[in-house]
């Protein structure tokens, strides 16, 4: 990874907080290789962060994981299913937001994409104000 491999932000801007962005989210075992499928995510936060210790500093995102795999509810977590909250979210399937599933990547092609089905992206939607509460409730620390 390198500082040419991220995104121009004059071109591909950063993510705003409480966006949803279209990412390959990594493994737990593989913290900074890009995951094998592209999953929506909400961005906590967006900035730089100096690469190494090489005083060269590169857009950077922290984000909370979300999944289809609605099965895995549990205190931490909670489903998008409302249909208006879906489409403002740029989500099509009832997602759940795990909220103790976090990460920070760079911000770059190789994490964050536009989705094949509809060329959108990186940035697919918002979070909507009504749902940011249950983010907070759940993680007062975003």
């Amino acid at each position: 990874m390198s500082p040419g491999d991220c995104y121009d932000t004059g071109v591909v801007p950063l993510p705003r907080r409480w966006d949803f962005v279209w990412c390959a989210f990594p493994h737990v075992d593989k913290p900074f290789a890009p995951g094998p499928y592209y999953r929506p995510c909400i961005v906590r936060k967006a900035g730089y962060r100096e690469l190494g210790k090489t005083g060269t500093n590169i857009p950077w995102v922290s984000i909370l994981y979300c999944t289809k795999q609605l099965d895995r509810l549990d205190e931490y977590s909670f489903i998008i299913d409302d249909p208006d909250h879906l489409k403002e979210c740029g989500l099509r399937l009832e997602t759940l937001v795990v909220t103790n599933r976090t990460s920070g990547l760079p911000w770059m092609a190789l994490f964050f994409d536009r989705r094949k089905s509809d060329n959108k992206g990186p940035v697919i939607g918002v979070l909507p104000d009504v749902l940011r509460a249950k983010v907070l409730a759940l993680r007062p620390d975003f």
